[in-house]
């Protein structure tokens, strides 16, 4: 019952583990006493694992100046004094994307892998990124392709890394005159096998100078550090017609990533996207691709605030797509369209949110359905006693915040008794804003996204029972949440910032399992939503995480409420009353022991079967970026299960939509398939 004392237990009784982790056990007393700050765990689990080999390899891969942060982290010092002089601190892109770009460019410089590419064209393919062909378009022979979360993986025959239009437009001539597939990546964040293939050629909007270079957030980019890239472009535009001032066309280059859009946001103080994701390390293309989300009920997926897209078709034309019928399809995807350029939002004047995040009871956060509560399905370590009125209370509470509330989140982290709310509203009023997280939280938040990775990969800590390392993990990310000090218990802040509120998440990779959960009419009154199977949802994932042993859940339970999207393919189309976006995700030693899989195929299961207040099942759909392709639904794969069910009725649309835009622009479905699929998509889109 008492998880903590049993490990504090076991390091006493082993004292081969108390030497594998030194002082870790000291702090865990902490921990228990509720004496240690948060700054104070992770250094303690640095200071831990400081001797172990992955963590020099680590540390060895920081360049000098992080290094120097990190020692003196490591000696005490408080992150204040650590950046006092960087009051613009800009974190370093995270251990894995330097890797992936590493060795792409490393692709191609070998004896033998020149001796490939030789006997396979003669010499490197020159592709032209201006039309007097005095700028070549970088190119890597061979270079092999993993995604961020390591479970997809290819060797294309070529990645280029275009920065101008021309350059998309050449590139894909190219291809069309080799009969290649052509697919774009980013910072490569998607789990889905969306990606090229072997043999087949991958389009990457970053390399390691591009991804290393710091922005200058004065200034519209591009800037200095991506002079003449077409692709790395931020421009104001028109306002958005029939909203008096308030909202404007923001035209954004695909290779734009959130953290720039950010800094450029903020500078400007004028205009902000209204929806993103939390991550920063991702290209605004690829967050729009596989249509992506924030939070909030009043708010659709990213792709519904697109009114232009740009992009390179399969002849290798310039096309501009704005009719927003059309919109509704290529707005959302894939990839299927060509080689996108640019996009152009409908942003928001800029607001500020008023964050007050909150720490609450898990019983009272989401309160459990009450039939859990009569057949005892809690979990013996959370079972509470409260009143029916107090769960009551705590019930309206919940629905009050998914309702109103402009961003609406919660977070359970692995064996903690209280639930992450991070749910806001904005206000025009920027008295007291102030750029949050404030550079000493950013330098922190980065640290405990380095340790996270380094215990990743770490076989001694992957040695660990795989409840030890949930808790170890979960008290990590628990702790470091907000409120976790009195200065940020009520934070006004830029809105991109409060989207973006964590930023060293990068650092860790890890599984992710997301679905799209429809909520439905409530059956006392039809005109209203039902969040008893979001509350079902939520206390599902729970169980499931108690019911192993082997603790597969490792990191956190996530949910969003967010509105419907128009998007033809969007898991959230449709959805009348609002989604429950809900996800559990883990560590890659839960992937690597075994007990992730059965996990999530066991979430997966109690979440398809979800019904509304008359008993029929919802249309459940998994999020297009995230793991399910290789799950079942009913003993079938999924994806036979998302085109002859969940999507049975939009495929044909989405279709017929392409054959119109196609038609008016001279290319057929037959060029997109050949040009721009990939063997997902082909059985999705194009196979009967």
């Amino acid at each position: 019952m008492d998880l903590l004392g049993d490990i504090i237990k076991g390091f006493d009784t082993n004292p081969a583990i108390n030497n594998a982790f030194p002082g870790l056990r000291d702090a865990l007393s902490l921990v228990k006493g509720g004496t240690i700050t948060p700054e104070e765990y992770c250094r303690a689990l640095l200071l831990a694992v400081q001797g172990h080999d992955v963590y020099k390899q680590a540390f060895e891969d920081l360049d000098p100046d992080m290094q120097e942060k990190v020692k003196r982290y490591a000696a005490g010092e408080e992150p204040e004094k650590i950046v006092k002089r960087s009051s613009n601190f800009y974190i370093p892109p995270s251990p894995a994307a330097k890797h992936h770009f590493k060795r792409m460019e490393q692709a191609g410089k070998t004896s033998s892998s020149r001796a490939w590419l030789n006997a396979k064209r003669g010499n490197s393919p020159v592709i032209y990124e201006d039309e007097a062909k005095t700028k070549v378009m970088k190119a890597h022979v061979d270079a092999p392709f993993e995604n961020w979360g390591l479970n997809v993986k290819n060797t294309p025959a070529f990645t280029f890394v275009p920065t101008t239009v021309i350059g998309a437009q050449n590139l894909v001539k190219h291809a069309k005159s080799i009969g290649k597939r052509v697919r774009a990546s980013g910072y490569r964040h998607s789990w889905s096998p969306i990606y090229s293939q072997d043999g087949e050629i991958l389009v990457s909007m970053l390399d390691l100078e591009i991804a290393t270079a710091v922005p200058d957030p004065s200034s519209l980019l591009p800037n200095a550090a991506h002079e003449g890239n077409d692709l790395k472009t931020i421009e104001v535009r028109e306002d958005v017609p029939g909203f008096k001032g308030k909202k404007r066309m923001v035209r954004v280059g695909a290779a734009v990533t959130n953290e720039e859009l950010r800094r450029w946001a903020i500078a400007k103080d004028e205009w902000s996207i209204p929806v993103n994701v939390i991550l920063v390390e991702v290209t605004v293309a690829g967050v729009n691709s596989p249509i992506c989300h924030g939070a909030g009920q009043m708010h659709s997926a990213l792709s519904d605030y697109v009114k232009k897209i740009e992009y390179v078709d399969a002849n290798g034309n310039l096309q501009t797509i704005s009719d927003p019928e059309w919109l509704k399809a290529a707005a959302g995807s894939f990839g299927l369209l060509g080689i996108v350029t640019h996009i152009t939002f409908a942003f928001d004047k800029m607001s500020y949110a008023d964050m007050t995040p909150k720490k609450i009871p898990v019983n009272l956060a989401i309160p459990p359905p009450l039939e859990y509560y009569k057949k005892e399905m809690i979990p013996k370590q959370l079972r509470k006693k409260y009143s029916e009125e107090q769960l009551e209370t705590a019930r309206l509470d919940f629905v009050d915040r998914a309702t109103k509330d402009y961003y609406s989140e919660w977070f359970w982290f692995p064996f903690q008794k209280e639930v992450f709310v991070n749910c806001w509203n904005t206000t025009e009023d920027r008295t007291g804003v102030i750029d949050y997280p404030i550079p000493p939280d950013v330098f922190f938040q980065w640290v405990q996204g380095w340790i996270g990775g380094i215990l990743n990969d770490n076989c001694l800590f992957r040695a660990l029972p795989g409840s030890w390392q949930a808790y170890l993990l979960g008290t990590l990310a628990h702790m470091a949440q907000p409120p976790n000090g009195p200065f940020n218990r009520h934070i006004r802040t830029y809105l991109p910032d409060a989207l973006h509120f964590r930023r060293g998440i990068q650092n860790m990779r890890c599984t992710d399992f997301e679905l799209e959960v429809p909520i439905p009419a409530s059956k006392s009154d039809p005109t209203k939503p039902d969040y008893s199977v979001v509350q079902q949802a939520w206390w599902d994932a729970i169980i499931e995480a108690y019911a192993d042993p082997a603790a597969p859940m490792r990191l956190a339970i996530e949910l969003r409420i967010m509105g419907d999207s128009e998007m033809i393919m969007a898991p959230q189309n449709g959805n009348r009353f609002g989604t429950a976006s809900i996800e559990v995700v883990s560590s890659m030693s839960a992937m690597a022991d075994g007990s992730w899989g059965p996990y999530a195929q066991k979430v997966a299961n109690r979440w398809m079967a979800l019904k509304d207040a008359n008993g029929a099942k919802l249309k459940v759909r998994p999020h297009w970026a995230k793991e399910w392709e290789r799950m079942n639904v009913n003993g079938r794969p999924w994806r036979e299960h998302l085109k002859k069910e969940s999507y049975k009725d939009q495929i044909p649309t989405f279709i017929e939509l392409l054959q119109e835009i196609g038609a008016h622009q001279g290319w057929t479905i037959e060029d997109v398939r050949q040009r721009f699929s990939n063997s997902l998509l082909d059985y999705m889109f194009f196979q009967e």
